[in-house]
């Protein structure tokens, strides 16, 4: 129990950065150049954040905004209402690369770069729920869109294993996540079985994948970041969180030795800190 409480210590969550975000979301490091990028989705921002100087560069979108990569040629590629647009981070200068649905009721959600580069992302209702409508679609380099899944209701996490052969990937609401056979010269993937299921009644929402192969769920609601060993589905560290709703999270730093953790406002509770972006300190 003593060593327990001594890792809980040094793992407590340190506030990095604070806007007021309703819905903070998809943590995404810029390793070449030490930027923690993020989404407000409900204030239609981008945010790159320099964790160490603390300076901020915001990128305003029109409308919701579900994600944004740096993609492998040092761009910003986001998805938002109107479609996929790339934007140029040093001039801001925007162009749209495609759209990948024309679904109105339906949002774009989390989305990162598969091991060739696709944009993979997903989408969820803007407000009802309908079971079975959404997606997640492949963005390719030339604009070309394909549907990967189909048959979901609010496409969350995904990462990949170290070698790109398997996909990790959360459908919201059946509180568990999905281990795919990825192929990564077509971006095809193929379920293979469930390997994490949430029983606390939170929800899976954003995910990770560290180098040592472990992923790591942001659990919405239920106030904590867990990682779990993939191969046999045990829960190996938990990570209780200041805040109720943890979004997402991701790897950065120059040795990846930070979790990067985003949250929510739950707009029932004052929560102070809600909607913050928190970072923990990893290792041993």
């Amino acid at each position: 129990m003593e060593k327990k409480s001594e890792q809980a210590k040094v793992r407590e969550p340190e506030l990095v950065f604070y806007a007021g975000s309703t819905l903070l979301e998809g943590p995404h490091w810029d390793a070449e150049n030490s930027l923690l990028y993020c989404v407000s989705i409900e204030n239609n921002m981008i945010y790159a954040i320099d964790p160490e100087t603390g300076e901020v560069r915001t990128y305003l979108t029109d409308g919701p905004v579900g994600c944004a990569v740096i993609d492998q040629e040092g761009m910003i590629l986001e998805a938002e209402i109107g479609g996929i647009f790339r934007i140029n981070p040093k001039t801001k200068e925007k162009k749209q690369v495609t759209k990948a649905h024309d679904d109105e009721r339906m949002r774009y959600n989390d989305g990162k770069l598969d091991p060739k580069g696709r944009l993979l992302v997903g989408t969820m209702s803007y407000e009802d729920t309908y079971e079975g409508e959404a997606a997640l679609y492949a963005i390719g380099k030339d604009g070309t869109v394909r549907t990967v899944l189909d048959g979901l209701t609010l496409a969350n996490g995904m990462g990949w294993s170290p070698d790109g052969k398997t996909l990790y990937f959360i459908d919201t609401p059946t509180k568990k996540v999905g281990r795919y056979a990825y192929d990564t010269k077509t971006g095809e993937a193929s379920f293979e079985k469930y390997i994490v299921e949430i029983t606390d009644g939170s929800n899976p929402d954003g995910m990770c994948v560290d180098p040592e192969g472990m992923i790591w769920v942001a659990q919405y609601g239920g106030g904590k970041v867990c990682k779990w060993d993939p191969e046999t589905g045990k829960k190996l560290e938990e990570i209780r969180m200041p805040v109720k709703n943890a979004t997402s999270c991701c790897l950065g730093g120059k040795d990846l030795e930070y979790l990067y953790i985003t949250t929510a406002k739950d707009g029932e509770t004052e929560e102070e800190l809600a909607g913050g972006l928190f970072r923990v300190k990893l290792g041993k």
